[in-house]
């Protein structure tokens, strides 16, 4: 759990959609102002969210570091 961040501030963050966070390996120009570079799954729909991962965005918050991790690199957004 991250605990530096307050409710507020978690749920004001922007939603965008997959193709605008998505990170290659050539890296991208740009990401959107204001997007978290170390979360940008946060930045996803719940809809979206749940179609990437197969799974909510609290299910996945409960995931171990490395396995949260493993699954954002295969969908490049680490």
């Amino acid at each position: 759990m991250d605990r530096g961040n307050s409710l507020p501030s978690i749920l004001e963050q922007k939603v965008l959609p997959y193709e605008a966070l998505i990170v290659t390996h050539r890296g991208r120009c740009r990401l959107p102002p204001g997007v978290d570079r170390t979360r940008l799954e946060r930045h996803l729909a719940p809809d979206q969210f749940q179609q990437l991962f197969q799974m909510s965005m609290s299910e996945f918050e409960r995931l171990s570091l490395w396995r949260r991790n493993e699954l954002k690199k295969k969908a490049s957004l680490f």
